[in-house]
């Protein structure tokens, strides 16, 4: 089964403000297709918040001529087919992915998904921090943190990491045997 990593950038505090995503699919312990889009955000969250910039580094003006998310959103959610989806503290990412389709009238995606951070603090429990930044150190994964593509592939390869180091390559056993849950949205 395939293993489809997302990152989302928000513009502000609201997780309907996506103004970036990115995305890794993992297959065979590699990586085999990425996406990645900055987004305009619609017109009702369409402010940038300077502590996000400062984030992410994403201004308005690099989204003015950005697709919106409706014009990305067949490009994104077909990624998710025969996927088990992934994030890094999943519950924001899944969360600006709900929010964004309920703000946009788009369907939510029906998909299964898992949080590398739970598999991270399961698979590594010695380390004291499990941010993505922190797990991307110690597997001495390269990471542009906050850049949606690179954090998306961050979290692939922590997938991909802890298979290798349990030697089960079936996702879902994999993940039962980290006791990590598999999600719905």
């Amino acid at each position: 089964m395939r293993v489809t990593a997302i990152d989302f950038e928000t513009a502000n505090g609201s997780p309907a403000s996506v103004c970036a995503v990115g995305v890794s699919v993992l297959e065979d312990g590699c990586v085999e297709e990425k996406f990645y889009s900055l987004i305009r955000p619609e017109e009702n969250v369409d402010y940038f918040d300077w502590r996000n910039i400062q984030v992410h580094g994403i201004h308005p003006e690099d989204v003015r001529e950005a697709p919106t998310f409706s014009e990305i959103y067949h490009d994104l959610t077909d990624l998710f087919d025969n996927s088990i989806v992934c994030a890094h503290n999943a519950r924001f990412d899944m969360t600006c992915l709900k929010k964004t389709c309920l703000n946009t009238g788009k369907p939510i995606p029906v998909l299964r998904y898992f949080d590398t951070l739970e598999l991270s603090r399961h698979a590594f429990p010695a380390l004291a921090h499990h941010r993505l930044d922190d797990m991307c150190d110690y597997l001495q994964v390269e990471l542009n943190h906050h850049n949606a593509l690179s954090d998306s592939y961050g979290c692939a390869m922590i997938a991909a990491q802890v298979m290798n180091l349990t030697g089960i390559f079936d996702i879902e056993e994999m993940l039962e045997a980290c006791h990590t849950h598999i999600r719905e949205l």
